[in-house]
């Protein structure tokens, strides 16, 4: 987990930083199961391998320290963008942002940075919030990007 993350759910920045509605569900949910885990949980605090071919990928915006996964084996690659991008709306205007992002600016330089490496490398995304199936690509195109879901049998 990035330490910024773990900082900012176990100190009292959440408290005073959240909005209420965000603080009740979120922080609840924190301070219950993270403490708990605590001895189990590796702090990182930069981009590396956490894994044999899985890359951690810092994605601060959506939360202080929220990450991202590139999972490679052999010659297959996916980026998992977590929640740095919540809707395929976002591709075509990054600069939008949700009212649970909680540092707006930081999300889009975010979305910035990993939308350009998922269509630079032509890596399969996974898009937790996309619709079905939410695995896909990412290409550039004059507006900034968009989306191309992996094609399902019927």
């Amino acid at each position: 987990m990035c330490k910024d993350e773990w900082d900012f759910w176990t100190s009292e920045q959440a408290e005073e930083r959240l909005d209420e509605h965000v603080r009740e569900v979120l922080l609840a949910v924190a301070r219950k199961n993270l403490p708990p885990i605590q001895d189990r949980v590796e702090l990182i605090d930069e981009e590396r391998e956490i894994a044999p071919g899985v890359e951690a990928i810092m994605a601060p915006g959506h939360t202080p320290g929220h990450m991202g996964l590139a999972i490679s084996s052999k010659s297959e690659h996916l980026l998992c963008i977590a929640d740095a991008v919540l809707h395929p709306i976002h591709l075509a205007h990054p600069e939008w942002h949700a009212a649970v992002d909680f540092d707006p600016e930081q999300v889009v330089a975010t979305r910035r940075r990993i939308l350009n490496r998922a269509a630079k490398d032509k890596t399969l995304v996974l898009a937790f919030h996309f619709p079905f199936p939410g695995l896909g690509q990412v290409s550039e195109n004059a507006e900034g990007w968009e989306w191309h879901p992996m094609e399902t049998e019927k």
